[in-house]
């Protein structure tokens, strides 16, 4: 089945020679910030460390064992020799960082410490801790800081060789940037009836009641299957297929837009940060915007707003119109002006400048969402918000969230400075490159490149990433072992940088081979999660540069002058093209199910004038005073409907 793109129109896009910034091939062993952050809780646990050696040196009995196990977690029980309980204590101290790390439960960490320490100073039968003890637990936690410092200090040298050999080809590459907009007149592409299908997914996940989630995966509100992300891609999947298939249609289309932004204020899909608010930050304000971390809610939801009022209008930036509510009497009333500003605000105040999602954890990818708002809130509003942070934005993706040989570090600590290496991986790259296009196109182009030299090969039929867990996970569900998720981030990456060879070959492949199922003539991929298959429609009715020209352009003039259609009933009309040049309006229209007659409103036209209509039941129309009229078309298939003015 051939996938629809509107690169298949004969419009080139507009691109200039752009050079991309060269790797650090003499990056320090820390970048400067991360440097300061470290040091700065080195300090405070090296005070733990200098009390708990105290305690051990100058103490006796329970008081050792306090001191021991300042110095190392489990170091109570393996001071007076119970090796397996001082296991299970380090383990589950180990276990709550990592609790903290998914959940913002920055308090874990703490409170499994102390419940440890309690522990061993509560069993009977403390001996003296003899010397040898002594000198054995206090040299733990040094040596073990030795040796990671030696490790990365390790890689860090490898990786500045890798980037001083990789510069020698970046310092000559000139990648193809497209401009904003990308052509003077933006492609605008027909979906075919087996596209339409597919699309069939969003448009029922959307236009369900605003209180019901069916066909949603409903796992943990945490982490990535949460329903937020669910609820932001479903917007950015509309508004993309609008952009580049329909810009003159709003009808149930803008109505599935603005439905899928409404279910983000209900308490099931916010309501985590009451939560991570208490244990990641000891805060009991449940308001989930006026904060200093959850930007997987703010710049996600800006993103599909800004979206959303670049080709609708702006009903969410009148005040309140983004009320989160937690019970009839507490909501949080907030529009597209107040998440702008509390991301605005995160980032001048963030050391990083980029900031959290779960409190204390800062994701780059995240970020980016906070920057794609900042850029659409200045085009729309006349703001200077991303303006003004750009070069810190910038600053920070290349010194503080990049490894010396260009990849992506994923994640960091805002309170520790560390890092996780898996979340330097493929997962984590393809994501940030595309929505790192729109703002930092060098950047984006210098990741592909990257990506494409070192990781991507192709095996005679079909491209492929490294075999890695990261790689065979979905992040929807939390399945391990298939590769389509990944093959769907690769996909849309690639169509975005403009890498259609790749885009169309993986799109291809998943057609042909990936299961499907079609229920109630909506077909999905069956065993990849919703936030799976709604990326796959990203990926499938994407185009080159179509997230950079909506984020820094938005719809083109002659999309906003001309006629509209502005309703038809779902499912019985599925609306493959509707474009307007500014006089005339060309749709193209298929049945849902079966043949019949279907009325269409059309708006936007010149108020008492009359139209000519090919393909519709009436030949001629004359606009109301409003500017509407309402036509009869019989969808017997593929239909093509044309109204321009009657001369």
């Amino acid at each position: 089945m051939k996938n629809a793109t509107p690169q298949d129109l004969p419009v080139e896009p507009m691109t200039e020679p752009m050079s991309v910034p060269l790797l650090d091939d003499r990056a320090p062993l820390l970048p400067p910030v991360t440097a300061g952050v470290i040091r700065k809780f080195m300090i405070v646990y090296a005070a733990v460390w200098i009390s708990g050696l105290t305690l051990l040196l100058a103490g006796t009995g329970r008081v050792q064992v306090l001191g021991a196990e300042l110095l190392v977690p489990g170091g109570g029980h393996f001071a007076h020799g119970h090796v397996l309980f001082g296991v299970v204590a380090l383990g589950s101290l180990v276990a709550a960082v990592l609790l903290w790390w998914m959940v913002g439960a920055f308090v874990a960490p703490f409170i499994v410490w102390g419940l440890n320490a309690a522990w061993a100073v509560a069993m009977p039968s403390h001996h003296h801790i003899d010397s040898a003890t002594v000198t054995a637990l206090s040299a733990v936690v040094p040596t073990s800081l030795v040796l990671v410092v030696v490790a990365h200090a390790v890689r860090h040298h490898r990786r500045r060789g890798v980037a001083a050999r990789t510069n020698l080809v970046l310092n000559e590459l000139q990648v193809p940037v497209t401009r904003v907009p990308s052509s003077p007149v933006l492609p605008v592409g027909e979906a075919s009836i087996e596209d339409l299908t597919r699309m069939r997914l969003a448009f029922d996940l959307a236009l369900q009641p605003v209180d019901r989630f069916d066909g949603f995966d409903r796992r943990d509100q945490f982490r990535e299957a949460a329903l937020r992300y669910q609820l932001s891609i479903l917007g950015y999947t509309l508004s993309t297929y609008r952009y580049n298939y329909a810009p003159a249609f709003s009808g149930y289309l803008a109505e599935a837009a603005a439905r899928s932004i409404h279910k983000m204020s209900d308490r099931r899909v916010w309501g985590y940060w009451a939560l991570e608010n208490a244990w990641g930050r000891m805060k009991s304000s449940r308001d989930p915007v006026a904060n200093t971390d959850n930007i997987m809610l703010t710049g996600w939801q800006g993103v599909a707003v800004g979206m959303f009022e670049s080709l609708e209008d702006d009903r969410f930036s009148q005040p309140g119109a983004l009320t989160y509510r937690w019970s009839d009497t507490e909501s949080y009333a907030n529009d597209f002006h107040t998440l702008s500003a509390s991301i605005e605000r995160n980032m001048q105040r963030s050391p990083f400048t980029l900031y959290s999602c779960e409190p204390r954890w800062i994701y780059p990818v995240c970020n980016t969402f906070g920057v794609n708002t900042l850029v659409m809130h200045d085009r729309l509003h006349g703001t200077h918000m991303f303006d003004d942070l750009e070069g810190a934005i910038r600053r920070a993706y290349l010194e503080e969230f990049h490894r010396p040989d260009g990849r992506i570090i994923g994640v960091r600590s805002e309170t520790a400075g560390i890092s996780w290496s898996p979340w330097s991986g493929d997962g984590v790259w393809l994501p940030t490159t595309y929505w790192m296009h729109a703002a930092m196109p060098d950047l984006a182009h210098r990741s592909w490149w990257l990506m494409r030299d070192t990781v991507l090969r192709h095996d005679g039929e079909r491209f492929h990433l490294p075999k890695t867990l990261a790689n065979r996970v979905d992040a929807g569900s939390y399945s391990f072992g298939r590769d389509t998720f990944g093959q769907i981030m690769l996909a849309m990456a690639a169509r975005e940088i403009g890498d259609e060879d790749v885009a169309a070959n993986v799109l291809a492949h998943l057609d042909h081979h990936e299961p499907t199922r079609t229920v109630n003539d909506a077909t999905t991929f069956t065993q990849t999660s919703t936030q799976g298959n709604l990326y796959s429609l990203m990926a499938r009715f994407g185009r080159h540069a179509g997230l950079r020209d909506l984020v820094g352009h938005g719809p083109d003039s002659t999309w906003l002058r001309g006629p509209r259609l502005a309703d038809a009933s779902y499912p019985d009309v599925l609306v493959g093209r509707a474009v307007s040049d500014g006089a005339a309006l060309e749709c193209v229209l298929h049945p849902g199910a079966e043949r019949k007659r279907v009325h269409l409103t059309i708006d936007n036209a010149q108020p008492e004038r009359d139209y000519m209509a090919v393909g519709a039941v009436e030949t001629t129309v004359r606009a109301g005073r409003d500017g509407r009229f309402v036509l009869a078309v019989d969808l017997g298939g593929r239909t093509e409907l044309r109204i321009e003015p009657q001369s």
